[in-house]
C-alpha cells in the first residue's frame, strides 16, 4: 500500500471515530513518539547495525532521522493537533554518538520538529557535563520531574519538570520523568533520582489547579514502571515510555518483532475514576508510534487507535534531512570504515540474545579482556587473571558475518569504559554472581546478566533471588594447564572487568565495595579492536559458560546433577579435574 494511501486510511478512520463519539465539543489529539533511538542517525539494517548499499539496494533498511523526518511531516499535514514526543535514550549506540556526543541528537531532532522529550538513563553517559551541550541545542523542552540537578551546576536549571503545549486553543499539560535508579546504570554525577509515581503525581495535580485536563507523562523507566504510573497517578491520560525497548501491537505485526502486548496497554487508575494508555515504540526509530486520542470535555479519554508505523523503505527520506546527514557523515565513515578483521561467524549482541543467555559475542569481548592481561606466565601458572565479567548491557550491537570495521567496534563497546584489573574473594564474586540474575525477568532483560570468561555458572530460577547460583567453577591460574575448579569461596580471584562494573554500575555495589588493587587498563573497544585485529578471522562459539535453567536442581558435585548436551563441557571439564589430581598422586 502506498504512503498517500495509508495516510488517509488512517485518518478517515479517526474522523469515524470521531463521528461515532459524538464529538462536538470533543477534542481530537494525534500523538508520535519514539524512544531509545540510540543515535540511529541514518537507516540502518535489521540489526541495528549500518545498512551496507546492497541492503539499502534490496529496500532492507529502516529508520533514520530522514526517514522520520517524511512521515512526521506527512502526518502533521493530514491531521490537527499532532505532538512528536521521545521517551528518552538518544544518546549513545554508534559512532554518530562517539564522534559528535549529543550534537548530532539535538540538531536532526530540531530539524525534525519534537515538541518535548524525556531523559534517559544514557543521556548520563557521559556525566553531567556531556549533557549540557545537547540542553543547550535543543529548541524543544527536555523534561524530568523526579531529577534535582542542584548539585551539578552544569545541567541545573536547563531542563524542566513539566511544560504546557497548546495546540487549538487547548492546553495539554507533558510531564517528563526518568527512571530513579539511574544512578546506579549512568555516570550521572551528584543528580538524585527519585521515584517517578509521587513526583509525576505533583505535576498531574498542578496542571489540574491550572485547569488542565489533558495531561500526558512521557519518560524512561521501563514497561512495568510505565504501566504502574498509569494506574496509581490519579489524572493521568497517556503514558509514553521508554527504557525496555517494549514493542506494543494490535494485530499481526509488519516485521520480526513480537509484540508484548496491545497498543495501546489500557489501565483503569486505582482511584476508578479514569483510564489511561500507556504506549512505548520498540527501539532504534525502527518505528513511528502514532496514537489517536479523543477527548471529551472534561479531559477523559473516550476514543482511541493506532499503532507503531514500520520506518521501512517504502517511506521516502525526506530530502532537506539526507542532504544534512550527508554533510555531517564525512566524518563518521571515514572513521567507522577502518578495517579491523574479519568474523566468519554472526557475532549475537542483541540484548534478547545476551541479556538472557550466553552469547558469543559477549564470549568474544570477555575472552578478549583476560587475553590483553595474559602478561604473567611462569613455570608455575599460565597467567594471573583468568576470569573477566562483563555485564550485558555494556553490549549495544551485534556485528554480521565478514568484515568488521572500527564502526562496528564502536557500535557494540560505545561507552568508553577501560578494561580494569582487580581482586576480589570469592564470596563476593559468588554474590556478583547471584545480582546478574536477581532481576531476571525476560519482560524487562535487565543489563546486569552477565557475560564471562574463566568461569562456568549454572542459575536456577526456580531459586529465590539472590541464592539462585547452583553451581560455579573458576579457571585456575596457579597451574600451567588451565581448567575448572569450584569457586572457592575463601580464596582471592585477581578478575578483569570494565570500568562501569567496577564503579559499582548495574547494583554491582559488591564489586565497587570490596575490590581490591584496583588497575584501571585500556579503553575497552581498543581492546576488542586489538583482539580481533590478532586472531581474525574469529569464530567464536557457545561453550556452556553460563546456563540458565527455569527448574531447581540438586548440586551434589560442585556442578549442576543434569547430564544434557549444554552441560557436556561441565562434565568434560570435571573428567579433565580427575585425570589432573590422580597424575599428581
Amino acid at each position: 500500500m502506498d504512503i498517500l494511501s495509508t495516510s488517509w486510511s488512517a485518518h478517515l478512520l479517526f474522523l469515524l471515530i470521531c463521528i461515532v463519539s459524538q464529538c462536538g465539543a470533543d477534542y481530537q489529539l494525534t500523538v508520535l513518539h519514539t524512544n531509545d533511538v540510540h543515535s540511529r542517525v541514518e537507516q540502518f539494517n535489521k540489526y541495528g547495525s549500518e545498512c551496507d548499499p546492497d541492503e539499502a539496494r534490496d529496500g532492507e533498511c529502516f529508520g533514520g532521522a530522514a526517514r522520520r523526518g517524511t512521515k512526521v511531516r506527512e502526518i502533521r499535514e493530514s491531521v490537527p493537533n499532532v505532538l512528536l514526543l521521545d521517551g528518552g535514550d538518544q544518546y549513545q549506540g554508534t559512532m554518530w554518538f562517539f564522534i559528535y556526543k549529543g550534537a548530532a541528537a539535538s540538531h536532526f531532532m530540531n530539524m525534525i520538529g519534537y515538541d518535548a522529550m524525556a531523559i534517559g538513563n544514557h543521556e548520563f553517559d557521559n556525566e553531567p557535563e556531556g549533557l549540557r551541550p545537547f540542553l543547550l541545542n535543543t529548541t524543544f523542552p527536555v523534561l524530568s520531574c523526579n531529577i534535582d540537578a542542584s548539585a551539578e551546576p552544569s545541567i541545573n536549571g536547563l531542563f524542566q519538570k513539566s511544560v504546557i503545549r497548546e495546540l487549538s486553543g487547548e492546553r495539554i499539560g507533558l510531564i517528563g520523568y526518568t527512571y530513579f535508579k539511574t544512578h546506579e546504570i549512568s555516570s550521572s554525577g551528584e543528580c538524585i533520582f527519585y521515584p517517578e509515581i509521587e513526583r509525576i503525581q505533583i505535576e498531574v495535580d498542578a496542571f489540574r489547579q491550572a485547569g488542565i485536563n489533558k495531561i500526558i507523562a512521557v519518560g524512561h523507566s521501563g514497561i512495568k514502571t510505565d504501566l504502574e504510573i498509569a494506574r496509581m497517578v490519579e489524572g493521568v491520560d497517556v503514558v509514553i515510555g521508554g527504557h525496555t525497548d517494549t514493542f506494543l501491537y494490535t494485530g499481526d505485526p509488519p516485521s520480526s518483532e513480537i509484540p508484548y502486548g496491545d497498543y495501546p496497554q489500557v489501565v483503569n487508575d486505582q482511584q476508578g475514576g479514569g483510564r489511561a494508555l500507556v504506549v512505548q515504540d520498540y527501539t532504534f526509530g525502527k518505528y513511528l508510534g502514532r496514537l489517536n486520542i479523543t477527548f471529551n470535555d472534561e479531559g477523559e479519554v473516550i476514543a482511541y487507535e493506532g499503532n507503531p508505523i514500520l520506518m521501512d523503505s517504502s517511506i521516502e527520506q525526506d530530502q532537506a534531512i539526507l542532504d544534512e546527514i550527508e554533510e555531517w557523515a564525512g566524518v563518521v565513515r571515514n572513521s567507522s570504515v577502518m578495517f579491523v578483521g574479519i568474523s566468519h561467524a554472526f557475532l549475537e549482541g542483541e540484548r534478547t540474545m545476551c541479556r538472557a543467555r550466553e552469547c558469543n559475542l559477549g564470549n568474544l569481548v570477555s575472552d578478549a579482556m583476560v587475553s590483553q592481561n595474559n602478561k604473567n606466565p611462569d613455570e608455575l601458572r599460565w597467567n594471573d587473571v583468568g576470569i573477566a565479567l562483563m555485564n550485558a548491557g555494556s553490549i549495544r550491537a551485534s556485528i554480521s558475518q565478514g568484515d568488521i570495521t572500527i564502526g562496528d567496534i564502536a557500535n557494540v563497546l560505545p561507552f568508553g569504559n577501560t578494561v580494569d584489573v582487580l581482586e576480589l574473594r570469592g564470596i563476593h564474586l559468588l554474590e556478583a554472581l547471584e545480582n546478574a540474575v536477581i532481576m531476571f525477568d525476560l519482560d524487562t532483560l535487565d543489563g546486569r546478566f552477565l557475560q564471562v570468561a574463566g568461569l562456568r555458572v549454572t542459575y536456577s530460577l526456580a531459586r529465590e533471588p539472590g541464592s539462585r547460583v547452583v553451581s560455579a567453577e573458576a579457571i585456575c591460574t596457579n597451574c600451567t594447564v588451565p581448567h575448572y575448579e569450584p569457586l572457592d569461596v575463601e580464596r582471592v580471584y585477581k578478575i578483569v572487568t570494565n570500568s562501569f562494573l567496577a564503579g559499582g554500575g548495574d547494583g554491582y555495589t559488591v564489586v565497587r565495595d570490596n575490590k581490591m588493587n584496583h588497575v584501571t587498563g585500556n579503553l575497552d573497544s581498543a581492546v576488542f579492536a586489538e583482539y580481533i585485529q590478532r586472531l581474525t578471522p574469529v569464530a567464536p562459539a557457545l561453550e556452556g559458560r553460563v546456563i540458565v535453567l527455569e527448574e531447581d536442581v540438586i548440586d551434589c558435585t560442585g556442578l549442576a546433577s543434569r547430564f544434557t548436551p549444554s552441560n557436556v563441557i561441565v562434565w568434560t571439564s570435571l573428567l579433565a579435574i580427575i585425570s589432573n589430581r590422580l597424575s599428581t598422586l
